[in-house]
């Protein structure tokens, strides 16, 4: 009975999104502009999670070649984040008395002989009342539209339009990573990674002083280890290459289309301005103003260290191609690289 009820649940919230869906108008043309278009997509963006794939991508086009449309969706982002970070509340125990002591003494009155709870008022009374309870209603929904439109104001006045340029790419450069970690035992070791964007070829070398140097080259067919201190080389050591997508700029942008990535707004970094992404996994991408990463924060770091000690974009003629040679060296045996620290 159970299974059932909830397969029902399941089928009555589908059919409820896609009627929400359906109530909407038609999403213009990919291309058309105008205050018709941008006021369509706004209602769009008002339901944006119960939007199907297809029509996230029409809207998510036409948000990033408009400005308005951009501000409206920041607006409707750091809402939703706003109340998200509101902390739980419960009522207070005084609230709690206060209302079972009206109860009590609404019973009692109640069962008192020739009394009752709620005692005739004057015809006078009874029409006054609601006029004066209109009033107040009154007064608190402008109070509320008065909130609601400071705060879209001020948010919009702190929040700049942000959509990734249509020309953007990150293929032309050579990406530079360091980091500084430390494993299970305390021990601390260094991983310097080179990434070659276009081709999507790495080379990463793990090093802890005294005890072990391996370079690893990865394209995307194989990956050949080399064991620096003993000269042993080791084919399928991907492994010791990790294969996060934080970098990834085909990725981001569809993620920010699906909604799976969240813009976060603007922040600093090491004293310069960055835009702040925050994927679905919690790791909030550092960009800086012409829109390259600058690093990667971690989710819950309370201190907000990054994952990376530096970050570079290199030139690929700054970067020799020897570091990409995946050929055995003369001077190495085949066998097995060391355990990963």
């Amino acid at each position: 009975m159970s299974n059932t009820n909830d397969r029902n649940n399941i089928s009555n919230n589908s059919i409820s999104d896609r009627s929400r869906s359906q109530d909407l108008p038609p999403l213009p043309p990919i291309g058309a502009t105008g205050p018709e278009v941008c006021a369509i997509v706004r209602l769009y963006l008002a339901v944006w999670h119960d939007l199907p794939s297809a029509q996230r991508q029409v809207v998510y086009r036409h948000v990033q070649s408009c400005a308005q449309c951009q501000d409206e969706l920041r607006v409707l982002q750091r809402s939703t984040q706003m109340v998200q970070s509101l902390p739980a509340s419960e009522p207070s125990a005084q609230l709690d008395q206060a209302i079972l002591a009206t109860i009590r003494a609404r019973s009692q009155t109640a069962n008192r002989p020739g009394l009752t709870a709620f005692p005739a008022r004057r015809a006078k009374s009874r029409t006054r009342r609601p006029l004066g309870l209109i009033g107040g209603l009154a007064a608190a929904a402008i109070v509320i539209v008065a909130l609601v439109i400071s705060a879209s104001m001020f948010m919009n006045q702190r929040l700049q339009a942000f959509a990734l340029p249509a020309d953007l790419s990150w293929n032309s450069y050579v990406l530079l990573s360091t980091q500084n970690l430390t494993n299970a035992k305390g021990e601390h070791y260094k991983v310097v990674a080179y990434h070659q964007m276009q081709e999507n070829v790495i080379n990463v070398e793990t090093m802890m002083d005294g005890k072990l140097d391996v370079v690893v080259v990865k394209d995307q067919q194989k990956a050949l280890g080399l064991d620096m201190m003993h000269h042993v080389a080791q084919w399928d050591a991907q492994s010791w290459v990790d294969d996060s997508t934080y970098f990834d700029l085909t990725r981001l942008r569809h993620d920010l289309s699906t909604g799976s990535a969240v813009y976060l707004g603007k922040d600093q970094f090491q004293g310069k301005d960055v835009y702040r992404i925050r994927y679905a996994d919690g790791h909030i991408l550092l960009l800086d103003m012409d829109y390259m990463p600058v690093n990667v924060v971690p989710p819950h770091e309370d201190d907000h260290a990054p994952m990376y000690a530096s970050i570079q974009w290199l030139q690929p003629s700054k970067v020799p191609d020897s570091m990409w040679n995946m050929q055995v060296p003369a001077d190495f045996r085949m066998g097995h690289l060391p355990r990963h620290p």
